[in-house]
């Protein structure tokens, strides 16, 4: 059993850039990531997403110089009001394909 209360079994690793959430049967919805890891990330969005959605996340993320673009099936684990920044969204993923598991990887190190 994992002690405390950080029950994530990566490190996660700040992560401030634009990304796109869709959830399906909904527009896709723009807001910016937070922090990332090989189990998960979290997002600041305008509106809320409850806990148990299962949607998917767009963005870029800078790996030795150059852009990935990151697709990845997520679902989410909580959505907590932050103010005036909208709400926290954190989310596990889903199965990252190789390319992008390789990418979160080496941002992570």
């Amino acid at each position: 059993m994992i002690q405390g209360s950080n029950r994530r079994i990566h490190p996660r690793k700040v992560l401030r850039a634009h990304a796109s959430v869709t959830v399906a049967g909904q527009s896709p919805r723009d807001g910016k990531t937070w922090d990332l890891g090989l189990d998960g990330m979290s997002l600041m969005l305008p509106k809320p997403i409850p806990p148990g959605t299962r949607c998917q996340v767009t963005f870029e993320l800078p790996v030795g110089g150059r852009s990935n673009r990151v697709t990845a099936a997520v679902k989410v684990l909580y959505c907590s009001f932050v103010g005036g920044e909208g709400f926290k969204v954190g989310t596990s993923f889903g199965d990252l394909d190789d390319d992008s598991r390789e990418a979160v990887k080496e941002f992570t190190r």
